[in-house]
């Protein structure tokens, strides 16, 4: 839990430090590739509840590697865009909410090495960190570039959620 709650402030400070950006303009759309993708042993997945706290109930960690890999082929490769700053801020105003999801890909169950996160959105949006670990600079500070999907997915979530056995 407490590893979930570093990831979410991680998250949240990113998006937050990329609002404060005076760019605004988007750049064009790429396709996007999960770094490391054979080196993933664990696979986190953490939900938020009705009343927008995670818990062990919304969270499960997966280890089978067919399962991982399945899920890697299910969303790598996916059209993104880097979103204006104001959009980013309405997505990071949405992470606590009921229907929304964590995945967290990592090369240790203690995730404390190579670790790679996406979030799903209720509404079928999907963001990516920046594969390469490429950072921008903002109003002096350096922080990872975050992409959202073009296009919204709800079925790519639906799939996951049943291919992976996820009831919360």
């Amino acid at each position: 839990m407490r590893i979930f709650k570093m990831f979410s402030m991680c998250i949240l400070m990113i998006i937050l430090l990329n609002a404060c950006s005076l760019e605004t303009t988007k750049t064009k759309s790429k396709i996007l590739e999960i770094p490391n993708e054979d080196e993933y042993t664990t696979l986190l997945v953490q939900g938020v509840d009705e009343d927008e706290v995670t818990s062990q109930s919304t969270s499960k960690v997966i280890t089978d590697i067919n399962e991982i890999l399945d899920f890697i082929e299910k969303v790598n490769k996916m059209e993104v865009v880097q979103p204006l700053n104001k959009e980013l801020l309405e997505k990071s105003k949405e992470l606590n909410k009921k229907g929304n999801y964590f995945f967290v890909l990592s090369d240790k169950e203690t995730m404390d090495n190579k670790v790679y996160t996406i979030n799903f959105f209720s509404d079928g949006r999907i963001m990516f960190q920046e594969p390469n670990g490429k950072k921008q600079e903002t109003n002096g500070a350096e922080q990872k570039m975050m992409y959202l999907s073009k296009e919204k997915h709800t079925d790519v979530l639906l799939e996951l959620k049943e291919l992976l056995n996820i009831k919360f």
